[in-house]
């Protein structure tokens, strides 16, 4: 069984928050927590434009931990919750 993870596009997608706003935000609330932010980036292809981008694939722990900003609405972090929610309904069911 693999351990689920959300990337910092998804979290974009779903806060409606600029990826690269995304990065910034995560990395900092991850650094506050003593974690090290490097330990999750991951390099990519964009398809549509052939460049080379970053992004974070966090497991549910440090997902949760970069989202805890006052920044983020209690709506945004709802819609985060939620994903993780239907995820763990899945493994349920495995």
């Amino acid at each position: 069984m693999t351990e689920n993870f959300m990337t910092s596009e998804e979290i974009g997608h779903l806060t409606q928050t600029a990826h690269e706003f995304v990065l910034d935000r995560a990395s900092e609330q991850l650094l506050k927590a003593g974690i090290n932010p490097n330990d999750f980036w991951s390099e990519y292809t964009d398809l549509i434009t052939g460049e080379r981008k970053k992004r974070l694939h966090l497991p549910k722990r440090q997902c949760l931990i970069a989202i805890n900003d006052p920044w983020y609405s209690d709506k945004a972090i709802g819609e985060v919750l939620a994903v993780w929610n239907v995820w763990g309904l899945e493994k349920d069911i495995e």
